[in-house]
């Protein structure tokens, strides 16, 4: 088939009809099976190191300690000084003390080795995560300047079409301006040709105009029809008007002027950092707490039921100005705000209530739990999971 099967048979095409169609064209193409996919693993998260299980918690300096009298003469004196149980040998004393001592000597060694281990470890970690902070810092540097290219190409691309509009809109106006011009010229032209008909001599007013006898003709200026009154004729626009004239005589070049447009230097200069751009207010210093802090620092006495109260006192104060304006529209748009902020906070802190009463509703809705069931899964049962 030559052409596209979905112009023959319509966007509903029988399954089997496709099938046999899609067999014959793989047996006329040699049977070429369709290009495989092959699946690509995606990249594997790198994991930051985990810290050292399992590490002791003694004192460096017991160790040392500890180590120092395992490794002196004193350790021999231990030995030698081993009491004697009822049925043992000496040798057999010294070697349960020597071995305890090599026991303890082995843990020594342990402890140190995983102390030592997790030190070094949280050192790494701390590179680790340095380092995952710079490349994250990089990549978020190196977008925030690729859309600030971005951005400064567009508000170019912008000004430029707005002067372009700008200008075609200034150009046009100048070429009505001269279609204005020639327009009232050719009326003006049209007006004194109407003017000047009746100077014109035609077979109907040669007789008026021209009397037969030439003695009686009167002078150029007594004529009373007033023709040929003025011999003034303008020769260039005779030869043009008769198809005489070997040019077109010389016209002013007329250019688009120089204009001072307020407006385009409005939008072009929006978009600089103007004065009224800065902060608003100075920067904190360092040292400074943070709103969080100072938060923490005046309410963090609070109890639970405190702050619950403030919070409601705070919102019924701002409901109690927006309803002292006279109407909505004209209510300030930071108290709205403010209020909004307060009553999202409300029902985010009323939410665990919540949640903790619709489990416990869920739990009397299903029953009470076989005895037999496992703690284990009634606990998760419970937790919903």
């Amino acid at each position: 088939m030559r052409e596209k099967p979905r112009d023959l048979t319509g966007p509903f095409e029988n399954p089997v009809r496709r099938w046999v169609r899609l067999r014959e064209k793989a047996r006329l193409f040699c049977e070429l099976p369709p290009p495989q996919r092959v699946p690509v693993a995606k990249p594997a998260r790198r994991s930051i190191i985990k810290d050292v299980e399992g590490v002791p918690k003694v004192s460096p300096k017991a160790l040392e300690l500890r180590l120092e009298f395992l490794l002196g003469d004193n350790a021999i004196m231990q030995q030698l000084s081993e009491p004697l149980v009822p049925g043992t040998s000496p040798r057999d004393a010294e070697m349960v003390c020597w071995e305890r001592q090599m026991r303890d000597l082995r843990r020594i060694y342990r402890a140190q080795y995983l102390q030592k281990l997790a030190e070094v470890t949280e050192i790494e970690r701390q590179k680790e995560l340095e380092l995952r902070r710079r490349v994250i810092e990089e990549r978020q540097r190196r977008k925030q300047a690729h859309l600030q290219r971005i951005g400064e190409d567009m508000k170019r691309r912008a000004i430029l079409a707005d002067r372009k509009a700008i200008e075609y809109k200034v150009t046009e106006a100048i070429e009505m301006t001269r279609r204005s011009k020639v327009k009232r010229q050719k009326l003006f032209w049209l007006r004194r040709i109407e003017k000047l008909s009746p100077l014109i001599v035609t077979q109907e007013n040669v007789d008026k105009a021209l009397p037969n006898n030439v003695s009686e003709r009167p002078s150029a200026e007594q004529s009373k029809s007033q023709v040929l009154l003025s011999r003034n004729v303008s020769v260039p626009l005779l030869l043009r008007q008769l198809g005489g004239a070997k040019g077109k005589p010389q016209q002013k070049k007329y250019r688009i002027p120089r204009v001072d447009n307020v407006q385009r230097d409005l939008l072009e200069s929006s978009y600089d950092i103007l004065p009224e751009d800065e902060p608003r207010f100075e920067p904190v210093p360092p040292n400074h707490p943070t709103a969080r802090e100072r938060a923490h620092q005046l309410y963090g006495v609070f109890s639970p039921a405190e702050k619950q109260q403030l919070l409601d006192q705070k919102i019924q104060m701002l409901d109690e100005a927006i309803r002292t304006q006279d109407s909505a529209w004209k209510a300030d748009a930071n108290i709205i705000r403010l209020k909004e902020a307060l009553s999202v906070i409300k029902t985010a802190s009323n939410e665990p209530s919540t949640e903790k009463r619709l489990k416990e509703h869920a739990r009397e809705s299903r029953g009470k739990d076989p005895e037999r069931l496992d703690i284990n899964v009634k606990k998760s049962v419970l937790d919903g999971d």
